[in-house]
């Protein structure tokens, strides 16, 4: 293998990254499981959306809340 250096990250955003981008105080989604709602809260995290609040439905997916 070969080291390379000075070459430039990508600038690509991940999808929860983007999503997470979009919202605003009181939007919310539905996701499948826990795992995404995990990778949803922390992208709020990172672009500094604030807190979210999650409640699992009836249906058994979990609803994320953009709550600050």
């Amino acid at each position: 293998m070969k080291i390379e250096k000075n070459i430039p990250l990508p600038k690509s955003r991940g999808k929860w990254v983007k999503l997470a981008s979009k919202m605003e105080v009181g939007d919310s989604v539905l996701l499948d499981n826990s795992a995404q709602s995990v990778s949803l809260g922390l992208a709020m995290k990172r672009v500094n959306k604030g807190k979210v609040v999650t409640a699992k439905q009836a249906c058994g997916n979990i609803r994320v809340w953009r709550k600050t």
